[in-house]
């Protein structure tokens, strides 16, 4: 939760089987950011249950990408569809969106993709990475210009996305193709935690070592004594060989 939210307007959903991982942080007033987080985070559910249990889906090529590269942007975009209408007919959740973060597993490969600002990050021996761009003004500036000082801006571009799901008829999800090794971490959290903790104060807890669920309350607890200003959401999960080869189970907290 944060320390300053009274609501909670991240969402998320775990699925070790599925190998299917979602980080959603939604914005609107009243209660249309918890709406529009949990609506993300269930269109995707649905759409990539469906995909994982057809074995034609796994069969259609694309030029770009894999099948289940494909399905993972395919459910991003129809979570905007569900979530932008949910936005037009009802004048309660008016300009409503949300983040999205999802990690897929798919026999050796991740596929991770986002819209927003929750993020990836990879943890590869004492190094961190983060494997998502984020979609905010800030980042944006600085894509253009890497010279440019964003403590000369009047504009406070941190927080202001230029992109995310929902808020348009259309999106367009950043998707990436990962070849994860054993031992590989992955980070997944809101802006609530990123706000508050550097890449390598984040680094630094998950390598001190310990179990899944601890590495999440270390991070969280690390936020929150610094002023949880946001909802705070964090995911790790561990990757693991399995006897055959492949790498397939994950470990998980939050």
């Amino acid at each position: 939760m944060g320390r300053k939210r009274k609501n909670n307007e991240d969402s998320f959903y775990l699925n070790d089987k599925l190998g299917l991982y979602i980080v959603a942080d939604g914005m609107g007033g009243h209660r249309a950011g918890e709406v529009a987080s949990e609506t993300v985070v269930s269109s995707i559910k649905d759409y990539m249950e469906a995909f994982h249990s057809s074995p034609e889906a796994h069969e259609v090529k694309t030029v770009e990408m894999s099948p289940a590269a494909a399905a993972v942007n395919h459910s991003i975009e129809l979570a905007n569809r569900v979530v932008f209408q949910l936005s037009q007919d009802q004048g309660a959740y008016k300009g409503m969106g949300s983040t999205a973060a999802v990690v897929y597993l798919d026999g050796g490969t991740l596929v991770t993709a986002n819209v927003g600002d929750s993020r990836i990050y990879l943890v590869r021996k004492n190094s961190i990475e983060q494997l998502t761009h984020d979609h905010t003004l800030l980042a944006e500036q600085l894509r253009k210009n890497p010279k440019w000082d964003p403590s000369m801006s009047s504009i406070p571009m941190k927080h202001i996305l230029v992109r995310a799901v929902g808020i348009q008829e259309t999106v367009e999800p950043e998707v990436y193709e990962v070849q994860p090794l054993p031992g590989d971490l992955i980070l997944m959290c809101s802006d609530g935690l990123t706000d508050m903790l550097s890449d390598e104060e984040m680094l630094e807890i998950l390598q001190n070592g310990g179990e899944l669920d601890e590495l999440c309350e270390k991070l969280i607890a690390e936020a929150n004594d610094r002023g949880g200003v946001d909802n705070i959401t964090a995911v790790v999960i561990l990757l693991q060989e399995e006897e055959k080869g492949f790498l397939k189970k994950l470990l998980r907290s939050r």
